[in-house]
This record gives structure tokens, sequence and C-alpha cells, in this order.
């Protein structure tokens, strides 16, 4: 065949069922002229409806465990600030994961990414969204039992770290989405490889 093939392969379910499928798209960029680039794309990927529903999940046997344990008089794990800051930097690692896919597929590189490090930038996001909604339950959960006890000492200081510590999971799980955004082939681009050497469907 003449001139570049553009073909699709393969990457596999990224996060088991919830993460649906990851195609590595290669595409040949006709009009700008740039190298073709293996970018991963989910064709459902991890939701915000996934993210809720794992939340919910968590939220709900969390409270169930965290009642029962203050009800025969056990104390609460401890909580650290620190958890926080490792979500912040967690969150800026996957951040800059995303970055060098979003920056090549609109056009604001022409360093294309190795087919390895988009793959790995999708299955962080993936798993950033569905670790994020793990630990927003957790917290949710932890402040609902602080709350129904604020005559208890410390107990008020207490849920608001957990309620700081929720939204700062939330903010994960918003990072995970946007950055599986970010390497989602354009709409015009995916629509421009129509022909038999364009990309392959999983």
């Amino acid at each position: 065949m003449a001139g570049r093939r553009s073909a699709g392969t393969t990457a596999g379910r990224a996060t088991g069922g919830a993460g649906g499928r990851v195609a590595a798209r290669r595409r040949h960029h006709r009009h700008t002229g740039r190298p073709a680039v293996e970018a991963p794309v989910s064709e459902s990927g991890v939701t915000w409806r996934h993210a809720a529903g794992v939340a919910v999940v968590v939220v709900l046997v969390c409270y169930a465990v965290l009642r029962w344990t203050t009800a025969h008089g056990h104390a609460l794990p401890k909580m650290s600030w620190f958890i926080l800051v490792t979500l912040i930097l967690l969150s800026v690692a996957v951040l800059a994961a995303g970055w060098e896919v979003r920056a090549y597929l609109h056009g604001q590189s022409t360093r294309p990414p190795s087919p390895q490090r988009a793959r790995r930038a999708v299955v962080a996001a993936q798993a950033w969204v569905l670790a994020g909604a793990v630990f927003a339950g957790w917290f949710a959960a932890y402040a609902l039992i602080e709350l129904g006890r604020l005559d208890a000492a410390g107990a008020t200081g207490k849920m608001v770290q957990a309620a700081v510590l929720c939204a700062g999971s939330v903010g994960a799980v918003v990072t995970g989405l946007v950055v599986q955004d970010w390497c989602r082939i354009p709409k015009d681009q995916d629509d421009d490889d129509d022909s038999p050497g364009g990309p392959l469907r999983a």
C-alpha cells in the first residue's frame, strides 16, 4: 500500500467491566503532515455514573461498619491531612500524564507520545476516577457519623476534616474524568479515517 497506513490496536479492558474498551489508534494526518500516533480511546469509558454508583455503595457499607464501631464503644479510625496532600499530588501526576496526549491530539504539539505512555494515561485516569469515588464514599460516611454525634469531644473538627477530604476525593474523580476526555480522539479526526486504512475498532 502506497504511503503510510493507519492501524488500530486493541489495548484491552482498562478497568474491567466499568472501563469499557480502550482502543489504541494510529491516524495518518493528511493535512498537517504530522506523524501518526497510537492514542488510546475509550469508546464507553468510566463515567460519572460509575463513580457515583461506587461512591454510594461505599457510603452505605462504610456507614454501617462505622456505626457498629461507635455503637460498641470503639474509636473511629484516625484521619490525616497528609491524605489531602496525597490526593492533590496524584491528581497532578494524572493531569501531567494526560496533557501530553491532549496536546498532540489538539495540534498543540508535534511530538507524538508513545503508545505505551498514551495507554498508561488512560488507564491511570480511569483508575483515579474509581479510586476517588471509593475515597469520597469513605470520607462521606465518616462525616455522617460525626454529624450524628456533634456533642462528642472533637466531633465537629473531625466532621469538617472528613468533609474536606471528601471534597478532595471528588476533585480526584473530576480530574480522572477530565484526563480521560483529553485522551479521546477528536470527533473530526475520528471521522477523517473512514477508509480501509483507518483505525480498526475492537
